[in-house]
């Protein structure tokens, strides 16, 4: 339906009017009624939310109340996710029901939350259009203070709604919830002795993310199983949601990961993921999902398609490891990862690289450069007979001298790099695997230390991983993190041409923000040769390849110019 039929139902001219329109119609049944027919006329399938799109462009809160309401497709996998058979469903942070919804059944007693005055009328709208029944409470789930509480008890097709006194304490088969992201918790401190987060402790002040799971769980029955979509970063930030998370695993409750692709909310590109927690599970392990491609473009917005859903459901319920996409990891691996559940160090994504045979291709930069020589001196031979005005004729015999004796310096390093690798071959196949950390000592860059030539630095604040080499003792920048080799049998300069070959790989999928905590090196390892002259020969067939970009370039940059001012004379 467009925004103009939903206004035009309601008697409405403005989006803002909704509010006071819906209280004027949902208390009277016979206004109700007379509405809701209206209504469903219109529409009638009511498996799905009708007004996400609307209330999300007119009526959304996302500066106070970080309000995103759940696409349609979201939705649903949670509905695909949770128990065939269930009994009672809670719904916090309920927003105008789109979580709820399909979950909807004969017989299903409702628990849903909802602090945005706005959002609870229509949610009252949605859940009575579709005989529902149970509690709705408007209030601060985290604080547990609620302003009114509604029934709904089904009367007919509809359900009607009364005010009551409050929401007893009440325990579900199924929680589901797409709470506000990092949203702030300031008087959480006054909350540490309350049953929901006596056992496993407060989240951050700054981040309530865990404080509406631990909500949540309180409110889920032995057996249940819980569906949460929240940001990413409670899959990896420390302090007290590292703590959090470790305790939820120790306990056995984490059952699956999913990351899912970004940019399918209305007004945030950002990413989401899925956590799923269940009580009592009989299963060991976590299944950790990538579903971060599953989608298709729909103009602006990102969409999961039936088959993307039925794919990421079935590897959920099949629990089986498929390349790529899933694996189901042990306690063992997450404890080794520090409890840490970034999706990519449980499941590889990234793409495998071509192997290249360096041999074959130094000998075609070889041929190239022949090639490329031989142009030079017919070009050079061709100027000698044209003539031009006397101030080219000055500057001709230098780009001619140029163009006789193009410099050779690639063709003689390739060629000596050629006859290495075909001379030490054997030599170049010994390597083993090392820890990096078995290799080095890291430490933040301290200010006014100098630091010895050998060491490797790393940028780990706002980074995408630059690095450099210190060539002789001197200070680093303050935003730097600082390698130090100790492995007598690693030649340092070596260790940085390798580290900075296999970092970008590495920190794809280590890397949880902008910054890199220097935890995860304790992660990386890396094929080292076992000879150290063959370590020292590599790194300087390396460094004369460094200077020689720089130089290079430079001279192509001259010729050029001077290519371009005879273009621009030589026929004037």
């Amino acid at each position: 339906m467009t925004a103009e039929q939903i206004n035009g139902i309601f008697g409405i001219k403005e989006a803002y009017q909704l509010h006071d329109a819906l209280e004027g119609i949902l208390f009277d049944r016979q206004k109700r009624e007379l509405t809701f027919e209206k209504f469903l006329s219109l529409e009638s399938d009511t498996e799905h939310d009708w007004f996400t799109d609307y209330f999300q462009s007119s009526q959304s809160d996302r500066k106070q109340m970080m309000q995103d309401y759940t696409p349609d497709g979201i939705c649903r996998l949670v509905s695909m996710l949770v128990p065939d058979r269930y009994e009672t469903v809670f719904d916090c942070c309920s927003g105008i029901g789109g979580l709820t919804i399909p979950l909807i059944r004969k017989g299903t007693t409702l628990y849903c939350q909802e602090l945005s005055e706005n959002s609870l009328m229509l949610l009252l709208f949605n859940l009575s259009i579709r005989g529902a029944e149970g509690y709705v409470g408007n209030g601060n789930c985290l604080t547990n203070e609620f302003k009114t509480v509604y029934r709904l008890t089904k009367r007919g097709r509809f359900s009607d709604i009364e005010r009551v006194l409050c929401m007893d304490d009440f325990r579900a088969d199924v929680v589901v919830s797409n709470p506000p992201y990092s949203q702030a918790f300031q008087e959480c401190e006054q909350f540490k002795d309350d049953a929901r987060f006596r056992y496993y402790g407060l989240p951050p002040k700054s981040k309530a993310d865990y404080a509406f799971v631990l909500h949540g769980l309180h409110h889920l029955k032995d057996g249940g199983t819980a569906v949460f979509i929240l940001p990413h970063g409670v899959l990896f930030r420390g302090q007290g949601e590292a703590a959090i998370r470790k305790k939820l695993i120790e306990d056995n409750l984490l059952d699956a990961v999913i990351g899912l692709a970004g940019g399918q909310f209305m007004n945030t590109q950002i990413p989401v993921c899925i956590m799923v927690l269940k009580k009592n599970r009989d299963k060991e392990g976590t299944v950790f999902i990538d579903a971060s491609k599953q989608f298709e473009k729909c103009g602006k917005v990102n969409r999961m398609t039936q088959q993307h859903l039925d794919k990421i459901v079935n590897a959920y319920r099949e629990r089986k490891d498929v390349e790529k996409f899933c694996r189901v990891v042990d306690f063992s691996e997450m404890q080794n990862n520090d409890f840490n559940l970034n999706i990519p160090r449980y499941v590889d994504t990234s793409e495998e690289v071509e192997p290249v045979n360096l041999y074959d291709v130094l000998k075609e930069i070889v041929e190239i450069e022949k090639q490329e020589q031989k142009i030079s001196r017919e070009l050079a031979e061709m100027l000698q007979d044209l003539r031009g005005p006397d101030d080219y004729e000055s500057q001709k015999t230098v780009l001619i001298d140029q163009l006789q004796e193009p410099d050779s310096t690639l063709s003689d390093m390739l060629r000596d790099v050629l006859e290495y690798l075909e001379r030490e071959k054997e030599n170049l196949k010994k390597t083993h695997i090392i820890s990096l950390m078995d290799a080095c000592k890291f430490e933040r860059s301290r200010k006014g230390k100098t630091y010895k030539a050998g060491a490797i630095t790393i940028q780990v604040s706002a980074t995408r991983g630059q690095m450099s080499f210190i060539e002789s003792d001197g200070k680093v920048e303050p935003k730097d993190g600082v390698f130090e080799v100790t492995d007598k049998n690693i030649y340092p300069k070596y260790l940085y041409y390798v580290m900075r070959l296999a970092m970008p790989h590495f920190l794809e999928r280590f890397q949880t923000g902008l910054n890199i905590n220097p935890e995860i090196f304790k992660m990386m390892r890396l094929k080292v040769h076992t000879d150290q002259n063959t370590q020292k020969t590599i790194a300087d067939i390396l460094d004369k390849f460094e200077m020689l970009d720089s130089t290079e370039d430079q001279a192509t940059e001259r010729l050029k110019d001077v290519k371009k001012y005879h273009l621009e004379n030589m026929f004037c």
